[in-house]
């Protein structure tokens, strides 16, 4: 199960905590995510841009 959350403030700029999972952080916009990116992460943020709150995904 993935959870994600929008935040509705923000200070401050992220920093990568886990480098040995992660090289970097970077602001991307919506309609220009970077390749390649896991599904899930696309399809959480089309869901949160357009107001959903629960995207169901891979459950039958």
């Amino acid at each position: 199960m993935g959870l994600f959350f929008a935040a509705s403030r923000w200070e401050g700029e992220p920093l990568v905590r886990e480098p040995e999972c992660c090289t970097e952080w970077r602001w991307w916009p919506l309609d220009v995510l970077p390749e390649p990116i896991v599904e899930y992460t696309r399809v959480a943020l089309q869901a949160i841009s357009r107001g959903a709150l629960y995207t169901p995904m891979g459950w039958s």
